[in-house]
């Protein structure tokens, strides 16, 4: 088993749609390490993730964090999805309130 260090969103921009912004590989299994948020409006701006199973869907049953309001520039680091593990074909999937104010980088290791 070969453990990789990879960054699975790197400073990427929110819209404020569901979007897919990582998907485990074929035969691999991803573990989420560390994820960062910035907000760079000038007002609160929220912010919700979904760690989606392979053939699901984002819905609340896979929500990890559901509108986390982040603060004027502020910078979060999030712990609700540390240390969670995809399969192959699962999915990071988020949103914000506001499209492209907030900015995310989430890293981790594929497991192959």
């Amino acid at each position: 088993m070969a453990y990789t260090a990879k960054s699975f969103v790197d400073g990427t921009n929110l819209t404020d749609t569901v979007a897919t912004y990582y998907t485990v590989p074929v035969a691999t299994k991803s573990l989420i390490k560390k994820a960062t948020f910035c907000n760079d409006n000038t007002f609160a701006v929220t912010v919700t993730i979904n760690l989606v199973p392979s053939g699901s869907t984002a819905a609340y049953g896979n929500q990890i964090t559901k509108t986390k309001a982040l603060s004027a520039a502020e910078t979060w680091s999030c712990p609700d999805i540390e240390n969670h593990v995809l399969e192959a074909g699962g999915f990071i999937s988020m949103l914000a309130s506001v499209t492209a104010k907030v900015g995310v980088r989430i890293s981790g290791f594929e497991i192959v």
